[in-house]
C-alpha cells in the first residue's frame, strides 16, 4: 500500500499500516461497547458488566497502537510558532532533532513500561473486574512504545533523505 510516507514496498511501513488497522477495529469495538452499555444503562437499567474497565484497557491499546504510525508518518504533535520565519533547511534540521529527541523519549517510555510489565507479570496482576492480565497489557504497550522509537527513526530517515 503506497502512502505519502512510504514510497515503496517497505515492510516496516506495511506493518505499521496493519497496526493502525487493528487500532481502528478496536476503536470500532469500543464504540459498540459504549453504545450497548449506554442503551442498556438508560433504557433497560442493565449496564454491560465491566464496560468501564474494558474501555480503559481498549483506550490504552488504541492510543499506543497509533503512536508508531503517527511517528513514522510525521503526524505527531508539533508546535510551529516560528516555522514561517525559518528556511526549509532549518525546518528540516529542527524536524530531525525533534524526531531524534522524540525517539529518545519513547525509548525511555518503553524501558519504564518494560520494567512495569515484568513486575506485573511476576505477580500475575489482573484487573479487578474482568480479571484481565495487566502484565500482558503492559508488555503490549512496551512493544508499541518500542515500535514508536522505530517510527521516529523512519521519520528522521525520511527527513534526512529529503534533505539530500
Amino acid at each position: 500500500m503506497k502512502t505519502p510516507w512510504n514510497e515503496g514496498p517497505d515492510w516496516p511501513s506495511r506493518a505499521l499500516d496493519w497496526l493502525v488497522l487493528a487500532a481502528g477495529v478496536l476503536l470500532f469495538g469500543m464504540m459498540l461497547l459504549t453504545f450497548v452499555d449506554v442503551v442498556g444503562r438508560y433504557f433497560f437499567n442493565s449496564p454491560v458488566s465491566g464496560s468501564s474497565e474494558a474501555t480503559e484497557i481498549l483506550l490504552a491499546v488504541i492510543i499506543f497502537a497509533g503512536i508508531p504510525a503517527a511517528a513514522a508518518r510525521g503526524e505527531h504533535i508539533t508546535i510551529d510558532l516560528l516555522g514561517h520565519l525559518l528556511g526549509q533547511r532549518t525546518r528540516r534540521i529542527l524536524a530531525v532533532l525533534g524526531g531524534g529527541f522524540a525517539a529518545l523519549v519513547m525509548g525511555v517510555v518503553a524501558w519504564r513500561l518494560w520494567l512495569r510489565a515484568a513486575e506485573l507479570l511476576s505477580y500475575d496482576e489482573r484487573s479487578s473486574h474482568l480479571n484481565f492480565p495487566l502484565g500482558w497489557l503492559a508488555a503490549f504497550l512496551t512493544f508499541c512504545a518500542a515500535l514508536a522509537v522505530f517510527g521516529f527513526i523512519l521519520f528522521v530517515r525520511r527527513q534526512m533523505r529529503d534533505r539530500a
